[in-house]
């Protein structure tokens, strides 16, 4: 199918050709038209011809070289430096590359451009319990209105995003909230996300005697200040938010757990006074290496804190290593960091220290992420997108965590090289990523079914049952490495659906007990076909 839309589009020079689409367009369901839009620059030749070639990805992650479909189509005179609009519908689910040229009648090429594209199923609900994103928006990046509706269909239930207090009080005493802070939390809510709100940062710019070598309040009067904006924010957002995280990454080392303690304290009183029922999360995942021996937690509890919140937070970044292995701690109670390690650390942590209500700490990991860079090896598109499927199976194999907010979902910025650019789900034009749709359709395969047994448990190869056995499970399966290999499953007679990464099915006949399964590092699953639903019915 093809048609074309234009629009004016001035000041497109004659060598140009750039994607103009709105990123909600890139994201479709199968079946459905996407209609791309592409901005041309003024050519000489009257007939120039745009065509388009749409390149998919294989079941390992790898951008085919065979196209998977092609079109074309005259740009006349009266089309040129103007946006038209190209509708393509893809053969089926999952990810591709759309690569659009412009050109002339002699056949010379007068502009280059591509475009990902995303195909998944829609999502009626938000996305599992204890799969959350982080959000930027107080930090201008994306509209929520845009933006939320594809945290939706990424599998998300949890956004968590910040408040800063330097912009919601301005001048001493008078409190703004900013409308995009009344935004992303509206929208929010509107879309059955809940939100983990950041209460932090200085405020030099109202207080400049009190912040001039911290944005760490370190005195009484400066906490008393920052609980009052505390304060403020939890009486105008505590019907939306009921979590909230006290700081992001307190650099332990400058302020010491004593100024964090005494600010945890009057902060969790404040809060409670106000919503006896809300959740504070401590530390901000602060700590050495990103806390994942619990570090904070024992220097709060050894200057009695610990039933100053409810949770405690911890960021284990692994990069560049996997979730399996992760890389050799020092000076801490776990041999590695690594969700095989970690997670079962903190939990045995958290039920050891039970607080005075006989309750257990909530261990909340607020931020975790393998940012894609061409200079590291095996930090390309499509490790990113086996870390996060296999980060929150591992997860939920451990059961230990409240939510795993994976970072971030858009990337930052768009220097290749900058870690701290490359850590989203889709690129900073909100183009989709390999990721992205490893996400939506692990969210949609796996919904709420909890851990059940191992299969298979190397250090090369995992293949985990998830929901009741003989009911209605899910097998999923990788391999920790970068190879394919095989594995050997003891299943009951029947048939089967593999489902990949994009959403891809085929059917699979076990014959006798012993099922030879080839998987590789982006995970791939198994479902007993009778209990098969349509990916929008899970």
């Amino acid at each position: 199918m093809l048609a074309l839309a234009l629009a004016g589009m001035p000041g497109m020079s004659a060598a140009e050709l750039r994607a103009a689409n709105r990123p909600d367009a890139l994201i479709s369901a199968p079946g459905k038209t996407v209609a791309l839009q592409f901005q041309t620059g003024a050519v000489e030749s009257p007939g120039s011809t745009l065509r388009l070639t749409l390149f998919p990805y294989d079941d390992e992650g790898r951008l085919s070289t065979k196209p998977a479909a092609s079109f074309r189509t005259t740009v006349g005179a009266a089309a040129q430096g103007k946006t038209v609009q190209v509708n393509i519908t893809p053969p089926g689910p999952g990810l591709y590359r759309v690569d659009a040229e412009l050109v002339a009648q002699d056949g010379e090429a007068s502009g280059r451009t591509s475009v990902t594209v995303a195909v998944v199923t829609p999502r009626d609900g938000v996305g599992p319990p204890d799969f959350g994103v982080v959000t930027h928006f107080v930090q201008g990046q994306g509209s929520p209105q845009v933006v939320l509706p594809l945290v939706k269909q990424a599998g998300f239930s949890w956004i968590r995003d910040e408040l800063y207090w330097q912009e919601i009080e301005k001048k001493p005493g008078r409190f703004v909230f900013p409308a995009r802070y009344d935004d992303y939390v509206a929208q929010a809510s509107q879309f059955g996300l809940s939100v983990l709100g950041v209460l932090d940062y200085g405020n030099a710019g109202a207080y400049p005697d009190l912040f001039k070598g911290s944005t760490f309040p370190m005195t009484a009067q400066a906490r008393a200040l920052f609980v009052r904006y505390v304060d403020a924010v939890v009486r105008h957002y505590g019907k939306t938010i009921t979590h909230w995280e006290i700081w992001n990454e307190p650099d332990f080392n400058r302020i010491g757990y004593d100024h964090y303690l005494a600010l945890l304290k009057d902060a969790y009183s404040a809060i409670k006074q106000i919503s006896p029922n809300a959740s504070v999360i401590s530390c901000g995942g602060g700590g050495s290496g990103g806390g994942p021996g619990a570090d904070c937690m024992v220097a709060l509890m050894k200057r009695g804190g610990l039933n100053d919140q409810d949770g405690f937070s911890v960021h284990p970044y692994m990069t560049p290593n996997t979730p399996e292995k992760g890389y050799a701690a020092q000076g801490a109670p776990i041999p590695s960091v690594s969700i095989p390690s970690t997670w079962p650390y903190l939990k045995r942590f958290a039920a050891d220290n039970m607080k005075a209500d006989g309750r257990p700490l909530q261990i909340w990991i607020t931020e975790l992420g393998w940012p894609v860079n061409p200079k590291v090896p095996g930090q390309d598109e499509t490790s990113q997108a086996a870390n996060i499927a296999r980060s929150y199976l591992l997860s939920r194999r451990y059961d230990a965590v409240r939510v795993l907010f994976w970072y971030d979902f858009i990337d930052d910025g768009t220097d290749p090289n900058n870690f701290e650019h490359n850590f989203g789900l889709l690129h900073h034009d909100l183009s989709p990523k390999p990721a992205f749709v490893a996400t939506s359709v692990l969210a949609t395969t796996l919904g709420n079914r909890r851990w059940q047994s191992a299969l298979v448990d190397t250090d090369d190869a995992k293949a985990y049952r998830y929901g009741t056995q003989g009911g209605d499970s899910i097998i999923a399966g990788w391999t920790v490495g970068t190879d394919e290999r095989t594995v050997s499953l003891k299943l009951p007679p029947g048939s089967y659906v593999e489902r990949d990464w994009q959403g891809a099915q085929r059917t699979v006949t076990v014959s006798d007990e012993a099922f030879t399964w080839r998987v590789g590092p982006l995970p791939r699953y198994l479902i007993s076909a009778p209990a098969v639903k349509t990916p929008s019915q899970q």
